[in-house]
């Protein structure tokens, strides 16, 4: 943290100054560079620079003329790092200060909400008591890593469940209450997508600028039979020819664990839904038949007894 705040403190002393600045008048205005020698002050300095400008803050080196010795100077240009009002007309100001003060994100300050709708060119004011939200979004600890990677273009590294993955990350998600990314799967050559709580431990990034995204950014699947908690539970269902080939188009990435001579295929499913899992196997009637595991064939077979027990 105390990188972040001295390169912030680098990026509001330019700001604020109407003139380029020196390094040695940004060594005595910004805190952290004080007890640093010459030499390391020197290289600590560089690096804050370099590290500035991969982030995209235009630091702008420039010639100081008015000294006794012309020295390099440093300047923010606002017009270059702020950016332009986007034309937001009132009403759509008022949906977004409505959408941001009904549904919060939880670990994000009200007074940082307050400060992004203000630099929109909304106005806002203090967080009325009777304004509390009607709803919270849960942040994992990935989401602030994963969506800076999204911007930048950066490869990631996590690791899920036993093993480590590697992946460009095209887009964050929220569906169904829960975070998602999705992306070019490294490893497997195939778009993916990763539920961000079951990401274990760090998120570790790489270079900026390591991939180009596609044009067009496929969304996370979501599979009803895997919207649920805790292990998985491999279960095989048996598709007949007419149903197979249009469940194989809609989600190619399924598993097919065998195919047989009369067209019909074998899915694996990761099942952490049993009601879920029912409602893929139902939706095509006696074209599916789920072939195990037996607890969940049981289960199955209970669910529609009560049915037509309660029907009759």
């Amino acid at each position: 943290m105390a990188k972040v705040d001295r390169l912030l403190n680098i990026v509001a002393a330019l700001q604020a100054s109407t003139v380029p600045l020196t390094a040695d008048e940004l060594r005595a205005r910004v805190p952290g560079y004080e007890d640093q020698s010459d030499d390391t002050f020197r290289r600590t300095f560089e690096r804050d620079k370099d590290d500035l400008r991969s982030a995209g803050v235009p630091v702008e080196t420039v010639v100081v003329e008015h000294l006794e010795q012309p020295k390099a100077g440093y300047r923010i240009r606002r017009d270059r790092y702020e950016l332009p009002d986007p034309g937001l007309t009132p009403e759509e100001l008022a949906s977004l200060h409505l959408a941001a003060t009904s549904v919060r994100l939880e670990g994000i300050p009200y007074d940082e909400v307050d400060d992004a709708l203000r630099k929109l060119g909304g106005v806002t004011g203090s967080e009325p008591a009777e304004s509390a939200p009607l709803s919270a979004v849960a942040a994992p600890a990935a989401l602030s890593t994963l969506f800076e990677a999204v911007l930048d273009h950066r490869q990631v590294r996590f690791a899920y469940g036993s093993e480590e993955r590697h992946l460009e990350p095209h887009r964050l998600q929220y569906e169904q209450g829960r975070w998602y990314v999705s992306g070019h799967d490294v490893d497997r050559d195939a778009t993916r997508s990763f539920r961000l709580d079951r990401i274990a431990g760090p998120v570790e990034t790489g270079e900026p600028g390591a991939f180009e995204p596609p044009a067009d950014l496929p969304g996370v699947r979501l599979r009803p039979w895997e919207l649920g908690d805790g292990p998985a539970t491999t279960a095989h269902v048996l598709l007949e020819e007419t149903v197979a080939g249009p469940v194989l188009a809609e989600d190619p990435d399924l598993v097919v664990a065998e195919r047989r001579d009369d067209g019909s295929v074998v899915v694996e499913l990761q099942v952490r839904s049993a009601a879920g899992l029912r409602s893929f196997v139902l939706s095509h009637l006696e074209r599916a038949e789920l072939l195990d595991p037996p607890a969940l064939r049981e289960d199955l077979v209970g669910w529609l007894q009560a049915f037509v027990g309660d029907a009759a």
